[in-house]
């Protein structure tokens, strides 16, 4: 919450937005622009992170908000690129100690290589051993500490004013914050626009995909109709979202080139580097690509207007950047002091700022917002738009035009004579992908990666960067290059697609070297609903269908929300209405539309912090969903509901609505209490089992995922409702461009004892003496974690053994990419839609012989079975796998063909929908 002590006149927002081109570079070599990202890293965002975190060790209570794009988290999470930054640093380093015996004999620079080569050790440390290679880490603890609001920006940062259909805007939104809560965890509140790059429509976007705020140049609201009476100083609304204008005057103080802090005759000058002033043979085996460039050690300050400089003081540069930062906050306390008082709410300067323009351009620039951070503390109130919408929403709502942050102040840096070449391609692009997606929404397994394939080539070519590049004159060729790379592919797997002769070589290629968002869905290319007017379209002769489930990903534990998201969704596809009503994470009560599914976010009545037991929380989260659930039907008057709920931890809420609405109820029992636990053994399980059976037996209807589970529901709860067998499905899984390690095995799932895992530590053990190197993967959490952590020390496993924790689906994907073979050991498993997503993958999969895995998986043709709970017949698999690669890889094959022939969503849908139309009409049979 905003607060505001006494003589605090308003408050301050700083935003960082962080971006860079997506690059994934296949060659042993550096490439130019990953060089890019290496300098970023170097120069801006790890001294920037390191700052934070100290100024937190300090406990400076500080805020400012960070913008980070999707293609910089892709290249931040990649593990080869962070192998690859690992030895540009240790290349670094080593022209560091070069350069402190270069510069022995110099008094005026050898301090300044020793600055450096401590600096270089530092990032190196930071980078290497605390952060492990991972800088989401200190990123999400910042956040979780209060201090940083995490935001995003459109998934590969493309101009959205200069494209062409709302559908392509919405799939440059979309696909960002699916990514984004993928990665990190949650929903931003807010989104960065690409070039702070407006125009009209965009906002409805924003609004149905749940973004609460964005920032717009401050000209363009300055331009709204009706005028707006707070200036820049309290944000708009705009379509349902709020706006905040940028502040001009922080922008002057910082960006100006002439009057701005960073040209400043003591600070570093940057276009003077040892890359060009020394000899060639010196630098050769520093240089990325063997071209001369900057290597980040520059001697010289700025100086003045004159080719002449004067070498660097970096204590006198650096006392120079608290004195600016100073000067800063004493500024906005002029500038909040005139506006206090003048507008109805306390006023807040929103100063926006490229990330890289500090420590890579300005190289002071860490430390000065270190010290701008310090200095605010009892004298400008720093806060986030985020904070800051909690306590003061917009109190006036207006239409604004197009803008942007660029020169001229609308859209000439990104459409002029250097590039206007470009859009005529681009506009054709999306068209034939609108049109392409419409024309197939249930493609075979291979057209579906076409598909998706394709989408990624247009998300790549509409980056900002390259018409930016072509308008700055710098490397035009590479931009021009990749612009045009992007859309030759697009073209050729459009053609190959239409005409039936798709390459699968070509198409896998691509899927290596421009493997950003891993489960994009072509289907997003579709014509969006409700968005620029459009309607949602549904069959109206279908009944509406009202989902209750306890998770919905990008919250979830386990398999269940990805369950419900799946299936919502292809009903959707399908023409079927359905909303969602799920646990709120925010603890906010919210709605917003995604693939066509209306999610109803609903806070319990019971916050978190309250001291309460699982099955009073259970009860209170009920209540909330019976009372949000009423007002969702009683929305829709007239029209035909069903009640489809997800296991019994929202069993209380559907009975509820069930028998207060008249609505027939759907259950799907996803897994038993007593299977789970082999039996019923405590006061809880006993409560549990008791609520399961209330849900069974007062379900119109009953869905389980397999015959195993079937019979486990008639010998449990002999239901007088039918019971249908209705397998979960698997989205298309892009198949791994494998670089596997070894005899590396992969396990994915939650650790509870059921799952087995135990099994599979003991038959690791047993594997030694065949099979030294080989090591383990387990992808997952839950509360049997320690104990496994326990059990591989015991068995000598630790240093073989990796537990990664809770993995997104991406980087589950990426897991996958690694493992020789995947296994799902479990002694009790009602599905197992994990091994099904190894499959899909093109894996292979060692399962024990027990539930659902049994009927998925035949033994010696879609993969290996053994009997559960036994580690000798689990090693024989595994040895079986390792010394027969060829069988192994016909495995995965065969298990790929029978998940794409059998377990798609779409057909799971299909089902679905077939049920819900007879218990409809059974329904209505009765009420007559």
């Amino acid at each position: 919450m905003v607060t505001s002590p006494g003589n605090i006149r308003g408050y301050l927002a700083l935003l960082l937005h962080a971006h860079l081109p997506f690059v994934h570079n296949l060659e042993p070599y550096t490439s130019l622009e990953e060089k890019w990202l290496f300098e970023a890293l170097t120069g801006s965002y790890l001294p920037l992170i390191l700052n934070w975190e100290q100024l937190a060790a300090e406990g400076i209570d500080f805020r400012l908000t960070l913008s980070l794009s999707p293609p910089l988290i892709s290249m931040l999470i990649e593990p080869a690129l962070q192998e690859r930054y690992g030895r540009y640093l240790d290349n670094l380093r080593e022209l560091a100690d070069r350069e402190i015996e270069r510069t022995r004999p110099n008094p005026a620079f050898a301090p300044l290589a020793e600055f450096y080569h401590r600096r270089l050790a530092a990032i190196a440390r930071a980078y290497k051993e605390t952060y492990q290679g991972n800088l989401l880490v200190p990123l999400k603890r910042l956040r979780e500490q209060g201090h940083l609001e995490l935001i995003t920006t459109a998934a590969t940062h493309g101009y959205l004013p200069l494209m062409l259909t709302n559908t392509a805007r919405r799939a440059q939104v979309r696909v960002a914050l699916d990514f984004f809560s993928a990665t990190m965890g949650f929903l931003p509140a807010g989104m960065w626009l690409p070039e702070c790059g407006y125009t009209p429509g965009v906002e409805k976007i924003l609004q149905a995909e749940g973004v609460k705020y964005f920032i717009v140049a401050s000209h363009g609201m300055l331009g709204a109709i009706p005028s707006v009476s707070t200036a820049v100083y309290a944000p708009v609304e705009v379509g349902g979202v709020a706006a905040f204008g940028r502040d001009w005057e922080t922008s002057h103080q910082v960006w100006s080139r002439t009057e701005g802090y960073p040209g400043d005759p003591a600070y570093r000058e940057f276009y003077r580097d040892i890359g060009y002033d020394l000899d060639y043979d010196y630098l050769e085996s520093y240089l990325a690509g063997g071209v001369r460039g900057d290597t980040g050690f520059k001697y010289y300050r700025i100086t003045g207007k004159t080719e002449a400089k004067e070498p660097y003081d970096y204590l006198f540069a650096r006392e120079r950047a608290r004195e600016h930062a100073w000067d800063f906050i004493a500024n906005r306390e002029r500038q909040l002091s005139h506006w206090s008082g003048k507008i109805p709410v306390p006023p807040i300067v929103v100063a926006p700022y490229d990330a890289e323009l500090f420590g890579h351009w300005w190289f002071e620039g860490p430390d000065w917002l270190a010290d701008v951070l310090r200095q605010a503390a009892g004298r400008v109130n720093l806060t986030t738009p985020g904070i800051y919408l909690e306590q003061y929403p917009p109190r006036q709502e207006v239409t604004m035009g197009p803008s942007s942050w660029g020169e001229g102040g609308y859209n000439r840096v990104w459409l002029n004579p250097a590039n206007d070449w470009v859009y005529p391609h681009l506009h054709r692009a999306e068209k034939a992908l609108i049109q392409l997606a419409t024309a197939n929404p249930r493609p075979n397994p291979l057209q579906e990666r076409a598909l998706n394939q394709a989408a990624r080539e247009l998300l790549l070519a509409q980056s900002s960067d390259w018409p930016f590049i072509l308008t700055a004159g710098t490397t035009t060729e590479y931009a021009r290059q990749r612009l045009l790379e992007h859309l030759e592919n697009f073209f050729r797997i459009c053609r190959d697609f239409e005409q039936n002769r798709l390459d699968r070589d070509f198409l896998a290629g691509l899927e290596n070297s421009d493997n950003i968002f891993p489960h994009l869905d072509f289907r997003l290319y579709r014509q969006a609903p409700g968005v620029a007017g459009q309607p949602v379209v549904y069959n109206k002769r279908e009944p509406v269908i009202l989902m209750l489930s306890w998770e919905f990903p990008p919250h979830h534990v386990g398999g269940l929300g990805i369950h419900v998201r799946d299936l919502s969704q292809a009903l959707a596809r399908q023409g079927v209405e359905v909303h969602v009503l799920t646990r709120s994470p925010s603890g906010e009560r919210s709605s917003t539309i995604q693939e066509g599914v209306y999610l109803h976010y609903v806070p319990t009545y019971q916050q978190p912090e309250q001291e309460v037991d699982f099955l009073s929380w259970v009860l209170q989260f009920n209540l909330a969903l019976a009372d949000a659930g009423r007002e969702v039907l009683a929305a829709k008057p007239g029209r035909e509901w069903l009640l489809h709920a997800h296991d019994w931890l929202v069993a209380y809420g559907a009975r509820e609505l069930q028998q207060a609405t008249g609505t027939p109820l759907v259950a799907t029992i996803h897994a038993t209490e007593a299977g789970r636990n082999d039996g019923l053994h405590n006061r809880i399980q006993q409560a549990i089992n008791h609520i399961e059976a209330g849900l069974v037996a007062g379900a119109d209807s009953l869905i389980c995922c397999s015959r195993y589970m079937e019979e486990e529901i008639r010998r449990l709860f002999q239901p007088e409702a039918a019971i249908n067998v209705i397998p979960n499905g698997v989205r298309a899984i892009p198949p791994v461009a494998t670089y596997q390690e070894g005899q590396t095995i992969l396990f994915v799932g939650r650790l509870v004892v059921e799952k087995g895992v135990q099994v599979l530590l003991a038959a690791l053990a047993r594997l030694q003496h065949l099979y030294p190197a080989a090591r383990l993967i387990i992808a997952g959490d839950g509360p049997y974690a320690g104990e496994l952590h326990n059990l591989a020390g015991n068995l000598g496993l630790a240093e073989r053994v990796e537990f990664t924790g809770f993995v997104s689906e991406e980087a589950r994907n990426r897991l996958l990419a690694r493992a020789r073979v995947a296994v799902f050991p479990s002694l009790y498993e009602p599905f197992g839609i994990v091994a099904l997503e190894a499959m899909a993958a093109g894996v292979p999969v060692i399962v024990s012989q027990t539930g659902g895995l049994a009927e998925v998986v035949e033994d010696k043709r879609t993969g290996l079975t053994f009997n559960p709970g036994d580690a000798v017949d689990l090693e024989r698999c595994l040895v079986t796998i390792f010394q027969n690669p060829d069988l192994a890889a016909e495995l995965g094959r065969n298990g790929q063909t029978r998940v794409y022939q059998d377990y798609t969503w779409e057909a799971v849908a299909r089902r679905t929908l077939a049920l819900y139309r007879d218990v409809r009409r059974g329904h209505s049979m009765t009420a007559g």
